[in-house]
């Protein structure tokens, strides 16, 4: 008996206690993880969306230069440039009529982002598409041409649009 009397009980964590510790951990590395997912989804998005302006701003640019090319062959601001859906990229002198949104698919051959033009070789096939769509508005004086660059391309399943407008007036 006397052995049995020198032993004291410690004190020490219940069953509910931990399972109250583990239940508080686990929640707080849930909420950690899941930041943490939805971070990596906001930078794809974001990423896709600065290719997607900088892809419609460069197709702007690429029509600018058809036309200031028509100016120093003296011919019509407007030659090649009639109403209609394009593709165009870096190679070309004048944007390529096109019938459908596939056709305007968009590839990477040595980090640039161009058209498939048939012969090409090398050619990684990208998650955009960039058409250009040119237009005579109404209710200008002289004759703009409306510029509407549209990049599309899907991430996760979802649908995204990137759209740039401007007008190209013959200031000439």
């Amino acid at each position: 008996m006397k052995l049995f009397k020198n032993l004291k009980i410690k004190s020490g964590f219940s069953l509910i206690e931990i399972l109250a510790v583990l239940f508080v951990v686990t929640t707080s590395l849930l909420g950690v993880v899941s930041l943490v997912t939805q971070n990596i989804q906001v930078q794809s998005i974001n990423r896709n969306n600065l290719i997607a302006s900088s892809l419609a701003q460069e197709g702007i640019e690429l029509i600018r230069q058809t036309r200031d090319s028509n100016w120093r062959a003296s011919v019509a601001f407007d030659t090649n440039l009639a109403p209609g859906s394009y593709r165009i990229d870096y190679r070309q002198n004048t944007p390529t009529l096109i019938g459908t949104a596939s056709e305007a698919q968009l590839y990477l051959q040595n980090g640039f982002y161009i058209n498939n033009n048939g012969g090409d070789t090398g050619l990684t096939p990208t998650i955009f598409t960039r058409q250009v769509f040119l237009d005579e508005p109404s209710g200008y004086l002289g004759s703009p041409l409306q510029v509407r660059v549209v990049v599309s391309w899907t991430d996760r399943g979802k649908p995204y649009n990137y759209e740039l407008r401007t007008l190209l007036f013959d200031w000439r």
